[in-house]
């Protein structure tokens, strides 16, 4: 068969043959930020994580363990990689610390237990309730909700009043100085202790008032052998990002 005739035949060979399909957007995280990647696994180990903004990076493996291995990216960074029970990928920067959680599924990173949920949903149908009797925060009846380590932070803090020389200038459920309009539970993902981070959405503003641009708010949440999943800390995902539990350890340090 000539060379013209051959490459027709496969020519209209490729023609028959089905479109092969992408890879599926998921939702993955980047330093507890969700992004829609895709990842590709090749038959050596190494593989390619695709974001959507238009951004590749292939990370081939060194060394390769049961569940935690050690890849190289295509800059030299090396990166330790963990797989969960579950079966999601989180990558570590060996030396800058970036974290990137892959889920296994498309739809693995929107998926929350029903625990956490009943949780994240309990809380703020507290704090609907609350506003509507102005005052100081009484936080006793929401103490299963959280570690006993943060929950005797957020007690002691919000108890605090400007006679005190200090207190807490924003409401730690909003992120803001408004009244919580409503909350929407995003997503969660997992991290490599065992943890998750459940993503939710905080409409606030003054009353009587269209609502502020919703507030993104980070659960951590840490599951406990009796008690199920307790709140550890909540990070608010503006810029600049803080934690919870740091900027109240701090306000209770501080010396007048």
């Amino acid at each position: 068969m000539g060379g013209a005739a051959l490459l027709c035949g496969l020519t209209a060979l490729m023609a028959m043959m089905p479109p092969v399909a992408a890879e599926p957007w998921k939702t993955c995280w980047f330093n507890d930020q969700p992004m829609a990647c895709r990842d590709r696994h090749q038959g050596d180990g190494s593989l390619t994580i695709e974001w959507r903004d238009g951004l590749a990076m292939t990370y081939t493996l060194v060394r390769e363990g049961a569940t935690r291995s050690t890849l190289r990216d295509s800059l030299g960074g090396l990166w330790q990689r963990e797989v969960l029970v579950q079966g999601n990928a989180v990558f570590t920067h060996a030396q800058n610390g970036n974290r990137i959680v892959v889920p296994l599924r498309a739809d693995a990173g929107l998926a929350c237990p029903a625990a956490v949920r009943a949780q994240i949903d309990g809380l703020y149908r507290w704090q609907l309730a609350r506003q509507e009797h102005p005052g100081p925060i009484a936080m006793g009846s929401q103490r299963d909700r959280f570690t006993p380590e943060l929950f005797s932070l957020l007690e002691r803090a919000v108890a605090l009043t400007p006679a005190d020389g200090r207190f807490v200038d924003f409401d730690p459920f909003s992120g803001t100085q408004a009244s919580t309009v409503g909350a929407t539970l995003q997503g969660c993902r997992p991290d490599q202790a065992g943890r998750l981070m459940a993503r939710v959405a905080v409409r606030a503003g003054l009353r009587g008032r269209a609502a502020e641009p919703a507030q993104q708010l980070g659960y951590v949440l840490r599951p406990t052998p009796k008690a199920g999943w307790r709140i550890a800390d909540i990070v608010y995902l503006r810029e600049p990002s803080f934690r919870l539990s740091r900027y109240l350890k701090e306000l209770m340090e501080q010396r007048l």
